[in-house]
């Protein structure tokens, strides 16, 4: 799942082949060579990692004192291009600094940096690099920016991006190296609001500015590399001295072709009109009508629906909408069906499946997966607990498969994110007893003897301290039914000072006078369109809701799926090719994973008469759990997101 967040080609090219100085190129020891050492140097240069890392270590065996730290420091850079980083975070820590040359000592953060952005902590890595210290070489200088641009982009924080590669572009001494780099300064200025890059950049030096007036000119020109000849060459007179390389604009119209939306001129929608899943699917087709209603594009496609009711009809009806002229396939809707394509060698054209399915096999290149699938939803209650600084989870499930497989996410998540162990009980979801599986997850006799404890030290005046509970936060699956009766349990069973989070099965999307007292305060993730956060747009929850009859309400988060599976279809590639900006949809913030998996970074709420807004989930690869030893204040985010 991390993988969706790595950096692009062109940022592999900045920190291994392009930037030789910064990644490629061994820090080398002060002292006089030794001919190991020279070896070494050269199997790195070889990209023979693990080789060169074994003979650094060696060499540090045999040497004392600055020499010994040195060989160290090379070691654990070797190790760290070589992926073993709980190796070389192991070898960082035998280091002694004081016994680095001066000149080194920043080489050694630069290597902590560069460690910590591998282990996807992107934060981490920019608060060793808050600043660029003085008389750097120029190799320190290409691997300081270049750290930093690979963070801010983990971060999704484009404008500091661009600062870091126009850092980094005007200490590239070649063509060659540098037109990714100016590519990429103009994709990302060109995506940004002029009125943000004014905001931001408010007294530019001459080279800023010619970057954002470039920029300008090709957000006029968005598809017109022909017209934009004689605007540049005005351009280039206005700034004889930038160092925009020749071909930069071809590379740049290359690219945004590749990353433009795709033209499509017929849809197939296969969704089953009988059995099991004929109510879903028409909550489905409602939203994708709806869509399709207000597109107000000049190509609007054709829409045309297929029933898919046959599962093992799958393959005959796939090559007959291929026939007819199809471009591109929503659908199909059950997990039989969609398992039949995704082990399939390749599909006649592409296609976005409405749900998931994990098989051993590569799926095919063309296939594109989208569910609102609730083992995602706990994957970002874990990811959204540890952005929050929690450390200690306990957890409450129910003992069905669903609840079973969420659970299971949930916990692989919190480990895969630096978390430990974590308490958790099950319930029976067919019982009205919830009283007894909480009042077992939360300790309630030996919290109540606790708290009887400081109660009598406090009347006699004793010192007395609550001794810690093993847990700062509750996570809690359950339906809304369910939740109305577990969230007063903690509260009965003194717990109720543990945040509680839970998923969008908690709730409905709204709070009924006799539910608040029960319900409030529970946090929870969301899909944007439910919270109705615009309701003008003709696609809102307020104006397609009552489109549903009564017994379809309980499919009413399918209606947006429905208007997010026809919308993002141009963008598919796009959010193939490139991870620095998600989909904005209706149910949240959509990227593909490896997988080509649509995946959601929904808007986190709290409870009440009117649900708070907190935030969304961010990017998975930018949180860690915070070890149990660091301070409370360390990294955690403001108060009023806590």
């Amino acid at each position: 799942m991390r993988n969706r967040y790595r950096s692009p080609i062109f940022l592999f090219l900045l920190l291994g082949l392009l930037l030789t100085g910064c990644e490629t190129t061994p820090v080398r020891p002060t002292t006089p060579a030794d001919p190991q050492a020279v070896h070494a140097a050269s199997m790195f240069e070889q990209q023979r990692y693990g080789d060169a890392a074994d003979l650094y270590l060696d060499l540090a065996g045999r040497s004392t004192n600055n020499a010994r730290s040195q060989y160290l420091l090379l070691a654990a850079d070797s190790l760290i291009h070589d992926d073993q980083l709980d190796k070389a975070d192991s070898i960082l820590q035998q280091i002694d600094t004081t016994a680095l040359p001066r000149e080194l000592r920043f080489r050694h953060t630069l290597i902590r940096a560069d460690l910590a952005l591998k282990r996807f902590r992107p934060q981490e890595a920019l608060a060793l690099l808050p600043a660029l210290p003085r008389q750097s070489s120029r190799d320190e200088e290409l691997r300081f920016h270049s750290i930093r641009a690979a963070a801010y982009k983990e971060l999704q924080n484009s404008i500091a991006y661009a600062r870091e590669l126009i850092a980094l572009d005007r200490l590239l001494s070649s063509d060659e190296e540098q037109l990714p780099v100016q590519t990429e300064i103009l994709s990302v200025l060109t995506r940004t609001p002029p009125q943000t890059l004014q905001e931001q950049f408010p007294s530019p030096d001459s080279i800023t500015r010619g970057w954002l007036e470039l920029a300008r000119l090709l957000r006029d020109f968005p598809n017109a590399p022909e017209e934009i000849i004689a605007p540049y060459r005005e351009w280039r007179d206005l700034y004889p001295d930038h160092p925009a390389v020749p071909g930069l604009l071809t590379s740049f119209y290359s690219q945004q072709q590749q990353l433009a939306p795709v033209e499509i001129h017929q849809i197939a929608v296969l969704l089953p009109m009988s059995g099991p899943y004929a109510i879903p699917a028409k909550a489905i087709r409602d939203g994708l009508m709806s869509a399709w209603y207000n597109d107000t594009s000049e190509n609007r496609p054709k829409v045309k629906f297929y029933d898919s009711s046959n599962t093992d009809q799958i393959w005959p009806l796939l090559n007959r909408v291929a026939d007819e002229g199809a471009d591109m396939v929503i659908g199909p809707l059950s997990k039989q069906a969609v398992l039949q394509l995704a082990r399939a060698g390749s599909l006649p054209l592409p296609v976005l499946a409405l749900n998931q399915v994990n098989t051993d096999s590569v799926p095919p290149q063309n296939l594109y997966q989208y569910s609102l699938s609730p083992e995602d939803e706990a994957r970002q209650v874990a990811v959204w607990a540890a952005y929050q600084g929690y450390r200690e989870p306990a957890m409450l499930y129910p003992s069905s498969k669903l609840g079973e497989r969420m659970a299971t996410t949930f916990m692989e998540t919190w480990r895969q994110l630096g978390g430990g162990n974590l308490r958790s009980q099950s319930y029976d979801p067919g019982t009205r007893d919830f009283s007894t599986p909480v009042a077992q997850l939360v300790r309630s006799r030996q919290r109540k003897a606790q708290l009887e404890e400081l109660k009598k030290a406090r009347q006699e005046n004793i010192p007395y301290t609550l001794p810690p509970r093993g847990m700062d936060f509750i996570f809690a699956i359950g339906n809304k039914q369910q939740m109305k009766q577990i969230r007063p349990m903690f509260q009965f069973h003194y717990a109720e000072d543990l945040p509680l989070l839970s998923t969008s099965r908690a709730w409905d999307g709204q709070l009924k006078k006799d539910e608040r007292f029960d319900m409030a305060g529970i946090m929870l993730p969301e899909m944007p369109w439910m919270l109705n956060l615009k309701p003008d747009d003709p696609l809102s929850r307020s104006n397609l809701q009552d489109y549903l009859a009564r017994g379809e309400r309980k499919y009413l988060r399918l209606l947006p799926m429905g208007i997010d599976a026809y919308q993002v279809l141009p963008h598919l590639r796009k959010l193939a090719m490139s991870d620095l900006t998600p989909f904005e949809g209706n149910t949240g913030l959509l990227y593909l994973d490896d997988k080509r998996q649509l995946r959601r970074r929904m808007t986190w709420i709290v409870l009440q008469a009117e649900p708070r807004i907190l935030g969304t989930t961010p990017p998975e690869n930018t949180v860690t759990v915070l070890p149990m030893d660091a301070p409370d204040d360390a990294e955690s985010p403001p108060p009023a997101q806590r």
